[in-house]
């Protein structure tokens, strides 16, 4: 049996949960060949999973921000894919172009499950060109999107009120999706002996505290690794996509811990093995499938608003002391290592 998976997200969505979900489609067809389709340096996390077989990339030159060019890129892509005679299509992606591409694919008879959209291509493309389609069509997945998943309907509304316990993975795949397991995975790593080299002998700590939103930028972070160099351990940074993710994985796997804000280094973290810290902001911890947290720092904290801080205080939920996170970091190697 020849399965393709498609997530064509970030890296953290590609850890978090194509990852996984690879493993669960081989767990159920442990004879399967399986291809993934992924985008950019998720490719590369792929490459490295051991239950992968192939992987298609798309490139960021190769997915236009306009529409037309996107959606004739999408059709090639399908055309390719068709010709590939998988026994099956499983599309665990939101976004709007891979939904257009697995609806392409069952338009055209490939057995194709999992998120598509809620109309047929030729129907898309005639109400497009009689302008019956807004934008907000296109930018909201609960407007373009449907799917056969059992409960993915879940993935709309508030689930975090509703299972608070859970990180978001879990629920996406067990849910929303429907499977019945969700892997503790790792991928194979092994210890970076330059990082090690020099560490030399303190204990190593990953810092990542920029992410592209603005809750995700932690401002103290020259002063945090300063303080934990003081306090005799070795702090290291660079996640700027200077190495490749399988250095990252190495020097993951040979640290001890990793101070994150929410971005996808905490689960690069979990596939090397290495716990996080989380700095969650506004965030529920719980969501986010953090080990550790520091205390809370407002009377607001946890209010998951991503976009704007809903009490005007920039943030402030990130405005944690380096002296509190130091300690919090001495404690955790002091009683897990």
């Amino acid at each position: 049996m020849r399965i393709l998976l498609i997530r064509c997200m970030g890296l953290g969505d590609v850890a978090s949960i194509l990852a996984p979900a690879v493993s669960i489609y081989k767990n159920h067809y442990s004879t399967a060949v399986i291809t993934t389709l992924t985008y950019e340096a998720g490719a590369e996390i792929m490459q490295l999973h051991p239950e992968v077989d192939d992987v298609i990339t798309i490139k960021k030159e190769d997915w236009p921000d306009d529409l037309v060019p996107a959606v004739d890129m999408f059709m090639r892509l399908a055309q390719f894919i068709a010709a590939k005679n998988f026994d099956l299509v499983v599309n665990l992606d939101t976004w709007f172009m891979p939904c257009f591409l697995t609806q392409i694919l069952r338009d055209a008879g490939v057995t194709a499950i999992g998120n598509h959209l809620n109309q047929g291509a030729e129907k898309l493309f005639s109400r497009a060109l009689t302008h019956q389609l807004s934008q907000d069509y296109f930018d909201f997945p609960s407007n373009y999107m449907d799917s056969t998943f059992p409960n993915m309907t879940e993935w709309s509304c508030p689930w975090w009120t509703r299972y608070s316990e859970i990180s978001y993975p879990e629920f996406y795949l067990r849910f929303c999706c429907g499977f019945d397991d969700y892997p503790a995975l790792r991928l194979p790593c092994e210890a970076d002996t330059d990082l090690l080299k020099r560490a030399d002998g303190r204990p190593i700590v990953a810092i990542s505290t920029r992410g592209r939103s603005d809750y995700k930028q932690y401002r103290y972070s020259d002063e945090l690794i300063q303080t934990l160099n003081d306090k005799g351990i070795f702090c290291w940074s660079e996640f700027d996509g200077s190495v490749t993710i399988k250095v990252t994985l190495n020097r993951l796997h040979s640290s001890k811990l990793i101070v994150t804000v929410p971005t996808s280094t905490q689960w690069l973290g979990r596939l090397a093995g290495c716990p996080s810290l989380m700095l969650p902001g506004p965030m529920p911890p719980s969501l986010l499938g953090a080990e550790f947290y520091p205390p809370r720092q407002t009377s607001c904290q946890y209010c998951g608003h991503e976009k704007q801080c809903p009490e005007r205080r920039n943030f402030d939920c990130m405005d944690i002391s380096p002296n509190i996170i130091a300690n919090n970091v001495v404690n955790i190697l002091a009683q897990n290592f």
